[in-house]
């Protein structure tokens, strides 16, 4: 049997995590199942593992804009501090929600601070990264008495890095 549309998949893997400003992340994940294919999982490592058999080491090399994207500097917002309580002081590495002009809310990670502002990226942590991975296939099965049930409802956040 091989990974096919329809099939349960059971997986293995590593990712590296190459950044331009970081040594080499390793994240492991010994237990990922899925229902190939999966809105949930890079499309790049879904076409890849296509055709690949039980016991099949496939490896996949994402770049930055195949991932999370590229790092954009727009995503950097300014917050002036007196519109905040005065005493607020949050430590380099904060989460922080921005309300936008628009209503929306965004998430960021304050990257530095003066005495009059607060600057917040709310990049994905691991924009502008190029990720490896290294998959091992442990198990195929057929989807018929299974009712689909999906590991995580975001893939992402199994990278804990805010």
């Amino acid at each position: 049997m091989t990974v096919g549309e329809g099939k349960f998949v059971d997986l293995s893997f590593k990712v590296f995590i190459f950044t331009e400003n970081s040594d080499v992340k390793v994240y492991t994940k010994s237990n990922f199942n899925y229902f190939h294919p999966s809105i949930h999982f890079f499309k790049k490592v879904q076409k890849a593992l296509v055709g690949a058999h039980v016991h099949e080491r496939i490896i996949v090399n994402l770049d930055a804009h195949e991932a999370y994207g590229d790092y954009n500097d727009n995503l950097v917002f300014t917050v002036d501090r007196n519109i905040e309580n005065g005493a607020f002081d949050p430590k380099i590495g904060h989460k922080f929600t921005l309300e936008m002009n628009d209503g929306r809310n965004k998430i960021g990670k304050v990257i530095f601070k003066d005495d009059n502002h607060i600057y917040l990226d709310t990049n994905h942590p691991l924009a502008g990264a190029k990720l490896k991975f290294d998959i091992y296939v442990k198990r195929i099965s057929n989807t018929e008495n299974k009712i689909p049930t999906p590991q995580r409802k975001i893939f992402e956040n199994d990278f804990n890095f805010r």
